[in-house]
């Protein structure tokens, strides 16, 4: 069924930013992975994680966040310790090292989008943030509106 043209302009806008953000990627040398950056950035803000409370955070699988866990504690972003009331779990948290990348990584991409975003007007810039983030949060709803249709 066809959508509404508005709709139709967003999905295109959206699938030439992913495409656009895929080339970023591919032509920087970051200091961290981005799945890395989000880990950390994550634990920067809320503290120490449990795999499964970052699992649960960011929405992937516990076995995908362990295996990313394992790549951040070989390269010294984080470090790992027994968790203050269960002794099955282990506590994440980030290094100075994973820390100091992050922001590295952080400050460059600020920069850039500084660039990108240099003629906006104020307001255009923080209607851009909100409608991102509302956007965000509506596709995070509707991942767990389907998994809850899924169980």
């Amino acid at each position: 069924m066809p959508q509404k043209p508005e709709v139709a302009a967003i999905e295109q806008e959206l699938t030439l930013l992913v495409r656009a953000a895929e080339a970023a990627r591919r032509h920087r040398g970051y200091p961290i992975e981005p799945a890395q950056y989000l880990h950390i950035r994550t634990m920067m803000a809320e503290g120490p994680q449990t795999i499964a409370s970052l699992a649960a955070r960011l929405r992937l699988d516990s076995s995908t966040v362990t295996r990313q866990v394992a790549a951040m504690e070989t390269a010294g972003f984080v470090t790992k310790t027994p968790h203050p009331t269960d002794s099955r779990s282990q506590m994440i948290a980030p290094t100075k090292l994973g820390c100091e990348r992050t922001d590295e990584m952080r400050i460059g991409r600020e920069m850039r989008i500084g660039r990108i975003v240099a003629g906006w007007s104020a307001e255009e810039r923080r209607d851009l943030a909100r409608l991102m983030g509302r956007f965000s949060r509506g596709i995070l709803a509707q991942i767990g509106a389907e998994t809850a249709d899924s169980d």
